[in-house]
């Protein structure tokens, strides 16, 4: 079985024609026909039923023409890795993400950098939101996918939206509030509060959160500061209190988690999310990281 087999099959499969199949590949329609005959004879099964008026899939026709697709596509990029590795592009790109973002696509973000650039190591940090803004403004981080509070005080860095998530407040599915389809922050008032560490820092978030309880009325009562979110969902489901986490967490959450997610009314696009990179960073591999794989996903809207 040869790779021009698979695409002249999926080339029929596509067109449910041997003759427009074959001049895809300037071929005559009667080689076409031999060389699905061929493919044919070699599998053991038909892979079209052919009448005068129509060509069509067979049932094992169908099933074998995701493999062959699959099988190109794996083709093709390896041909692609072995392309980037000759050019000998080198280097290291040392990126860091925000707590709880792995369970984004950024996996594909990065699986899509590899490919493209298999001998650029990948260094990843996953950490709290000053850890990785003190990352970069010490050049140990050479790109970071993090929340923004403020605005200000990032005037050393580059940054551009990536997207916005609606906060919501996750509690126990036995919480007098679980049961609600929205609330307001002002109906947690009276309710414990479990709370992601944060140190003190110029770049707004303590600030900033305290400033929407402010607004809502009140002060939350803290009853247990955790490392991550994955801590403070289990601190949640014990009992202790509720959380706010932005969607691309609670999305995630399972019935084993015993917690429910809650949306909070007017807060829809709380949690902006957003790449940050230092202004004076001349990595090469940052700039190829940008232009091949972050802005390309962001427009075609895969991150």
């Amino acid at each position: 079985m040869q790779i021009r087999q698979l695409e002249y099959f999926v080339a029929v499969s596509e067109t449910l024609n041997f003759t427009r199949a074959a001049e895809k590949f300037f071929i005559s329609q009667t080689a076409m026909t031999l060389q699905i005959k061929s493919l044919e004879e070699e599998l053991g099964v038909r892979l079209f039923d052919r009448t005068n008026r129509k060509v069509s899939l067979t049932p094992a026709g169908r099933t074998f023409l995701d493999d062959a697709r699959a099988i190109l596509k794996r083709t093709s990029d390896a041909i692609d890795r072995a392309r980037q590795a000759d050019t000998k592009f080198t280097g290291t790109l040392h990126l860091g993400f925000v707590k709880g973002y792995e369970k984004t696509g950024l996996s594909d973000l990065l699986s899509d950098f590899h490919i493209q650039y298999p001998n650029v190591g990948l260094s990843l940090t996953r950490e709290n939101v000053s850890e990785l803004y003190d990352g970069i403004l010490n050049h140990s981080l050479d790109i970071i996918i993090n929340i923004r509070y403020s605005k200000q005080d990032l005037d050393d860095m580059e940054q551009i939206v990536v997207r916005e998530y609606p906060l919501l407040a996750v509690m126990p599915a036995s919480h007098p509030l679980a049961h609600r389809s929205s609330i307001v922050r002002s109906d947690l008032k009276d309710y414990p509060l479990v709370d992601i560490k944060k140190n003190d820092s110029r770049y707004g978030e303590t600030t900033a959160i305290i400033k929407a309880f402010s607004n809502a009325g009140f002060l939350p009562d803290v009853r247990y500061v955790s490392d991550d979110i994955e801590t403070s969902i289990l601190a949640v489901a014990a009992g202790i209190g509720y959380a706010l986490l932005p969607s691309y967490v609670t999305d995630h959450l399972s019935m084993k988690e015993k917690v429910i997610a809650v949306p909070i009314e007017g807060e829809e696009h709380q949690m902006t999310i957003i790449a940050a990179w230092h202004k004076e960073n001349e990595n090469p591999a940052l700039q190829r990281f940008l232009k091949d794989c972050l802005y390309p996903a962001m427009e075609n809207e895969r991150f």
